[in-house]
């Protein structure tokens, strides 16, 4: 008797039919699949909702619907900050829920197998993107205030002026629709991003004169397509290395970290990674080839990943990487090993002079960009070790009377830990010149010992190690361990991005457990009594 799915059997011809989607999923699977994307889509519609009462607004010139001062504006933001995050844990858990349909091991993180058999289809994954996107995508500001510092900095660059000199307030004035809306960090802080995300916000500055409303929708289509073209790449890179393209679109595109952060918060890092992982693909297929097409597309791979450093500079990582895999590459097509290092060398620098100096005489903006670096270390993050480590000994030396050395410690601390990663990084840098490790994987593992030793950490800074990952490492404790820390950091900011008192940070995280367990009760009676579980 022919098996599920196979060749030749009733199974196969229906799981051909486009009604179902679906390879080696019977008909309750399906069902259980098409019910985990409906509780995703549900969570994301009470995000696009609660973010309304509870999201990221501005200080002045709000355009979303309003509620009244006083103590209804606190309960109304409790409200809407408790639906948001029942929208957060709907979203999760369908995602974490999916974990099986799209790799059979990652039950089992301990397995030694590669947890490569994907059991649904690519587009009921891309389907599935969509529809949990789509309410986050047009909903107000979630998360972070951030995208009030891309609106100010795009008008500082639309206007002519130099958006590394000062900060929006400095620049546009106090009194600035704008400006007055930048969260007080950054009020008076140059630009830490490179010019192609200025440019990119000069232009919707541009476009949207200024609007608020429009200037954030334009930067969320700005972070979709950054986000679809990642997930593109993720497939094709993950085809490359031999892992399923399933886990690897589940594990990095739907992420919950990638659609509430990138999406939901807007960061640049949407676009930073669409050009990086786009970039290694095209680069990669360079490799691959010989003659006049393989360096068009080396050198269009290696523009893309200048583009990416041109956001944020941990975007040139990538070009040494796909050095390395060109060193290997003509080495064993015949070169001396100093040779084709020499060529691998020149031809990523040569394409990253040539498009940065491009980039700045198309968008008029200086190189201010490269000795304006570090600014974001003033912060003082919980999630940098190397931070940790600079303020408890910082405390030890106070408690032992020694002296107030916090911030001596923590430029100690800090350097030890980049000249760690560095030192890491070159190390990797050379196994994949060696053939030790695939390009793909030794730029995944390089950011991820970057980002923890790094000296500002946020939960969405790991997405820049987990999105290369997704397409190279296919253990599935891996898989487990990345789920894991996505699925818990997702709950770990607020709605509106700004710290809350206690009393009703509280009575927000608790409200929200409370009546989270109610709708999984709910699910769990509507489920079975649709015959959608307990079935064998």
């Amino acid at each position: 008797m022919p098996r599920l799915g196979a060749p030749g059997s009733r199974s196969a011809e229906l799981h051909d039919d486009h009604s179902l989607e679906a390879r080696d999923l019977n008909y309750f699977e399906l069902r259980r699949f098409v019910a985990l994307r409906w509780i995703g889509t549900l969570g994301a519609f009470m995000m696009g909702i609660g973010a309304l009462g509870a999201g990221a607004f501005p200080v002045v010139g709000n355009p979303y619907p309003q509620f009244p001062a006083g103590a209804v504006m606190a309960r109304m933001l409790t409200t809407s900050s408790i639906v948001t995050l029942l929208g957060v844990g709907c979203l999760v858990l369908a995602w974490v829920l999916m974990a099986p349909f799209v790799s059979t091991t990652l039950a089992n993180p301990f397995s030694l197998r590669p947890g490569n058999a994907a059991r649904v289809s690519l587009p009921m994954l891309r389907r599935t993107f969509i529809a949990w996107v789509f309410p986050i995508a047009l909903t107000a500001p979630l998360f972070t205030q951030d995208i009030y510092s891309y609106l100010a900095q795009g008008a500082i660059v639309a206007s002519g002026m130099d958006p590394y000199s000062g900060g929006p307030v400095d620049l546009l004035g106090p009194d600035h629709v704008l400006a007055r809306s930048v969260p007080f960090i950054w009020a008076h802080s140059p630009s830490p991003y490179g010019p192609v995300a200025l440019a990119i916000a000069s232009a919707i500055s541009t476009v949207t004169n200024n609007s608020i409303l429009f200037g954030v929708l334009g930067h969320r289509l700005v972070s979709v397509i950054g986000l679809v073209c990642a997930a593109w790449a993720l497939v094709k890179l993950a085809q490359r290395c031999q892992v399923s393209k399933q886990t690897a679109l589940w594990l990095g595109a739907l992420n919950p970290l990638s659609l509430l952060h990138l999406i939901g918060g807007i960061h640049n890092e949407a676009i930073l990674l669409g050009f990086l992982l786009a970039g290694l693909e095209f680069g990669l297929r360079g490799v691959d080839k010989r003659g006049v097409p393989g360096w068009a597309l080396f050198a269009f791979g290696s523009a893309l990943i200048t583009c990416a450093g041109l956001v944020k500079v941990t975007g040139f990582i990538a070009l040494g990487f796909l050095g390395m895999a060109l060193a290997r590459a003509l080495q064993q097509r015949g070169s001396r090993p100093f040779v084709a290092l020499g060529v691998a060398v020149v031809a990523p620098a040569t394409v990253l002079v040539a498009v940065t100096a491009l980039v700045t005489a198309i968008s008029g903006i200086g190189l201010g960009w490269i000795t304006g670096q570090g600014g974001a270390a003033t912060i003082r993050s919980w999630m940098s070790v190397t931070t940790d480590v600079g303020i408890i000994a910082g405390v030890i030396g106070n408690w032992l009377q020694i002296g107030d050395h916090t911030e001596r410690m923590l430029s100690v601390t800090r350097a030890v830990g980049l000249a760690v990663a560095g030192a890491f990084m070159l190390r990797m840098l050379l196994a994949t010149w060696w053939g030790r490790i695939h390009p793909v994987g030794g730029l995944g593992v390089s950011l991820f010992v970057m980002v923890v030793l790094f000296p500002v950490v946020h939960p969405w800074y790991l997405l820049w190690a987990i999105l290369p990952l997704a397409a190279w490492a296919n253990r599935p404790l891996f898989r487990v361990l990345a789920a894991g820390y996505s699925a818990i950091m997702s709950f770990f900011v607020l709605p509106r991005g700004l710290r809350l008192p206690a009393d009703t940070v509280l009575s927000i995280y608790v409200g929200a457990a409370l009546l989270f367990i109610v709708l999984l009760l709910a699910f769990g009676w509507l489920f079975q009594k649709r015959g959608i579980i307990g079935l064998n």
